[in-house]
């Protein structure tokens, strides 16, 4: 079983896209009966959109005014 430690170092050094799938289902396991782990996941996703809309709103202003 991944510890929550493991999981967060998982999830923010982006090995979650790089990793197998057996490292996905014991992230997924732990996941399923952590609620922090939940949280943190929920937290960072949402983390990462405000992110990507701020990137994209400093690189072309003019998309983002509302007339």
């Amino acid at each position: 079983m991944m510890t929550c430690k493991q999981y967060i170092f998982h999830i923010t050094s982006g090995q979650s896209d790089e990793a197998g799938a057996i490292d996905r289902f014991w992230a997924a396991q732990h996941r399923l009966i952590c609620h922090r782990c939940r949280n943190f996941t929920r937290n960072d996703q949402q983390l990462s959109t405000i992110l990507k809309d701020y990137r994209e709103n400093i690189l072309d202003p003019d998309k983002s005014v509302k007339r």
